[in-house]
């Protein structure tokens, strides 16, 4: 399922993506979004790959969780813009382009996160734990 996903990426998907961010609504700022992170998703995806072929996995895992955020940044920005669209009156276009960078900008936020706490869980087993008297 790795290669599947790794080869519609680097292949199919994360070329598309950026051919199409090159052409989005909402001008520059959307554009500048949507090439970001469709660059990012390529090259996240693509050195997730490299270090699995290196064999070092705790970094293929890093890599893999920042890859899988981007791709669920298609969900995510849906849900933005539902929940903007029924908290503020905002123009449609201005919507368009904050829900351009937060899609996958937050994503990327809780991923980082994520392998952080992943870092220092792994960091605190391997110490002594100190019992206090």
């Amino acid at each position: 399922m790795g290669y599947i996903y790794t080869i519609d990426i680097l292949l199919i998907t994360g070329p598309a993506g950026l051919l199409m961010g090159f052409y989005a609504n909402g001008g520059l700022s959307s554009r500048i979004a949507f090439v970001t992170l469709a660059s990012l998703w390529i090259f996240f995806t693509a050195m997730a790959l490299h270090k699995a072929r290196k064999k070092d996995f705790k970094s293929h895992r890093n890599f893999m969780i920042r890859s899988y955020a981007l791709t669920l940044s298609a969900i995510t920005l849906r849900a933005w813009k539902f929940g903007i669209n029924n908290s503020f009156e905002l123009p449609p276009m201005d919507v368009y382009r904050a829900v351009a960078w937060l899609g996958w900008v937050v994503n990327l936020a809780v991923a980082e996160i994520i392998i952080y706490r992943i870092k220092n869980k792994a960091i605190n087993f391997l110490r002594p734990s100190i019992k206090s008297q």
